[in-house]
């Protein structure tokens, strides 16, 4: 069962006024008790001496039924117990009675012996003009001490209590309109706080000075300190909220955009795989060309050899035209194999080319993780342009080469119309052998930079393989980072709903 603040009150100032009365009855018992007994021996002593007045007469006759008839009516009272009159001072008992024990009749005594109750005894001489008669003893029973006390205590209980009554009345109405009305009103507005609504808007309207005034000032402001922090709740739970939404919406895009990154670097991974390859077949090629370069200068040589024959003896000026013809021939044949993997390595170029731009605007999509890529990317166009640079100058080379077979040609067949002119044909073939060894020697130096070019595309290939697996890597543990942070997302989203809920529980405005 629930105690209020009043019923504990009340209880309190029951037993401390139930203690209050124990021990001032106590006290008014005792101080009554004294009060009885100075009343009853002043009223012992009154009674003595009217008796002495009234028994003046009887006791100048000597009459003792009249001393008797005396004493018997005035033990009628119940309060007096006995009396005796003594005659002269001190002397024998001269007429004495005692009070019945149904207390309305008396008895005469000739002997003090037969008072057996406590009494209240005063003596009284009696007396006329100067003379001792004798001496009348009065005793007042303590019987009626009791019943004395007990009307006295009667009255001062009651009395007690009526008082007692009034005064808890009056605390208990005082109580509830200083204590109980203004605690009720606070523990509404809490209740109201705690149960209700959650209205934080709600204050104490008590203007007291007081402890109560004190505790509702102090609950208005802990309730404006708590309704100004559900505020500040509510803001950062809806901001946070705003804030899961987008954060969520960034780690869907990037999660998607991780998953498209992935997929690009595959299809970057195998690209890059194939213009490997087809640096590889460029290498070998030009491996060709250098060895078909070689031999062209060899050729040369040898033409310059058979120029110079020429020079010493027209005579064989015939077998060595038929032997520089098929000479030509074949250089004919190497120029235009030269021609074709020139139109490859061009070919090859090209395509490194678009493929360095393809990989600069993937490594510029990658952001940081790119940087690397974007290097490779830069090398393999720088490549690129020494390999379009090379194939340019060997494709002037081979039209030089073209243009000096055909005078050659032309030669020989001016030589096989007319042979006296051989001498000046053999100084012209001379020329033009000096000329082709040159350009032969210049295409031979081509086709070693087309090699080493070759060699630094497969070095650029190989780095850009492992940069495209690295990038691959990262992005792979970026889409899984992605995921897990939309996942977090979701679960701040849902956090920060709960507590939008819990804000939303009480009102502040």
């Amino acid at each position: 069962m629930k105690r209020t603040i009043q019923t504990k009150l009340v209880a309190n100032i029951l037993a401390y006024l139930s203690i209050a009365m124990v021990i001032f009855l106590f006290g008014a018992y005792k101080m009554s008790h004294g009060v009885v007994d100075v009343f009853l021996s002043d009223l012992a002593r009154s009674c003595a001496d009217r008796m002495a007045i009234s028994l003046e007469y009887p006791m100048k006759q000597q009459d003792q039924e009249g001393v008797l008839r005396l004493l018997g009516a005035e033990t009628v009272e119940k309060r007096n117990y006995a009396i005796v009159v003594k005659s002269g001072a001190g002397g024998d008992v001269f007429a004495g009675v005692l009070r019945g024990e149904n207390d309305e009749t008396w008895r005469p005594i000739t002997d003090e012996s037969a008072i057996v109750e406590e009494c209240v005894k005063q003596s009284r001489n009696i007396g006329s003009n100067g003379a001792e008669l004798g001496v009348v003893d009065y005793y007042v029973s303590l019987r009626y001490k009791a019943a004395k006390l007990r009307y006295i205590l009667a009255v001062i209980v009651s009395l007690t209590l009526i008082l007692t009554s009034v005064l808890l009345v009056s605390l208990f109405f005082a109580f509830r309109r200083v204590v109980v009305r203004p605690l009720k009103k606070i523990s509404a507005g809490m209740e109201n706080i705690a149960q209700g609504e959650g209205d934080l808007t709600a204050r104490m309207h008590i203007e007291t000075d007081d402890e109560l005034g004190d505790l509702a000032r102090n609950f208005n402001i802990f309730t404006e300190n708590t309704q100004s922090l559900v505020a500040q709740v509510k803001e950062v739970s809806q901001t946070l909220s705003a804030f899961t939404i987008q954060i969520s919406s960034t780690a869907s895009e990037l999660s998607a955009s991780s998953a498209e990154t992935s997929s690009t670097l595959s299809q970057v991974s195998t690209t890059a795989e194939e213009i490997k390859q087809t640096s590889m077949v460029s290498n070998q090629k030009a491996d060709g060309v250098a060895q078909k370069a070689e031999e062209a200068a060899r050729i040369s040589k040898e033409g310059e050899s058979a120029s110079r024959e020429a020079m010493e003896g027209m005579q064989r000026i015939k077998d060595e035209m038929q032997y520089i013809a098929e000479s030509i021939m074949k250089l004919s044949e190497h120029s235009q194999s030269i021609g074709d993997i020139i139109g490859a390595v061009n070919d090859l170029a090209n395509e490194s080319n678009l493929l360095s731009v393809n990989a600069s605007i993937e490594a510029a999509k990658a952001g940081d993780f790119g940087k690397g890529f974007g290097v490779v990317a830069q090398e393999v166009k720088s490549l690129s342009d020494q390999s379009k640079q090379a194939t340019g100058q060997v494709k002037a080379i081979l039209s030089d080469i073209q243009a000096s077979t055909s005078k050659a040609v032309m030669a020989m067949e001016r030589g096989a119309k007319a042979v006296e002119t051989g001498e000046n044909l053999s100084a012209s073939s001379g020329n033009a052998i000096r000329v082709l060894a040159q350009r032969v020697e210049e295409s031979s130096q081509s086709a070693a930079q087309i090699s080493a070019s070759s060699q630094q595309q497969l070095m650029g290939l190989d780095q850009l393989t492992a940069a495209m697996e690295s990038i691959k890597h990262a992005s792979a543990q970026n889409a899984e980072g992605a995921q897990q942070l939309e996942q977090a997302t979701a679960e701040l989203h849902d956090l920060g709903g709960a507590l939008r809920n819990l804000a939303d529980k009480f009102k502040v405005d």
